[in-house]
């Protein structure tokens, strides 16, 4: 079942090019990424609702039923940075609710192969942890770290077992010129998460 879903399937490697500049433009942040062909996914601006004018650039999967489950996102960072460890501990939340729709939708949606089947039933016990560990803290976390290749960027690398599956995410702070910006990876794939991290790595 695992490895029908895609876990465990390699490591991750990180590569930062040289990049420097004045602030990106909302508009152009999904241009600043490279997205492969064939990783079959697609970025998209999703603007701020507060109607502020950012915009947040959104790389999602575009053809699949676990889409919901995969997602890097780019934003610039408005506010002043002092300790960038600590802006990223205070990043953490563990947001599961677009996980507990795509495991409804497979065990009970009227398309589902499996619904009505005993793994659908073990499924939504499966989706019983998702509760308890939305509130996890950060045991599930490495220490911020700045990345290698002389760039001012810094990383916080979380995992998380819910039951037999894994969360990842990786909480991002990036400075380009003198601005930040904010990357977020979250997967519960983890040969999607060496796709979403090749592709942080391009911006």
């Amino acid at each position: 079942m695992i490895s029908g879903i895609g876990l465990f399937l390699g490591v991750i490697g990180l590569a930062w090019p040289a990049v420097a500049g004045a602030a990106i433009p909302s508009d152009e942040l999904c241009e600043r990424l490279f997205v492969p062909e064939g990783y079959e996914l697609g970025c998209a601006l999703e603007v701020d609702p507060s109607g502020s004018g950012e915009a947040t650039a959104v790389v999602r999967p575009t053809d699949t039923a676990f889409a919901p489950l995969s997602e890097l996102s780019v934003r610039r960072v408005e506010e002043p940075i002092d300790d960038p460890a600590e802006w990223l501990r205070a990043r953490l939340k563990l947001d599961l609710s677009q996980v507990d729709l795509a495991l409804a939708e497979l065990t009970r949606g009227e398309d589902s192969p499996i619904t009505g089947t005993p793994l659908a039933d073990q499924l939504d016990s499966w989706r019983q942890l998702l509760g308890p560990a939305a509130a996890l803290p950060l045991t599930g976390c490495g220490e911020p770290a700045p990345l290698s290749g002389g760039l001012d960027a810094w990383e916080m690398a979380c995992d998380w077992e819910l039951g037999p599956l894994r969360q990842y995410m990786r909480f991002r702070l990036v400075e380009r010129g003198d601005e930040h910006y904010a990357i977020q990876i979250r997967t519960m794939n983890e040969q999607r998460l060496r796709h979403l991290v090749a592709i942080a790595n391009s911006f």
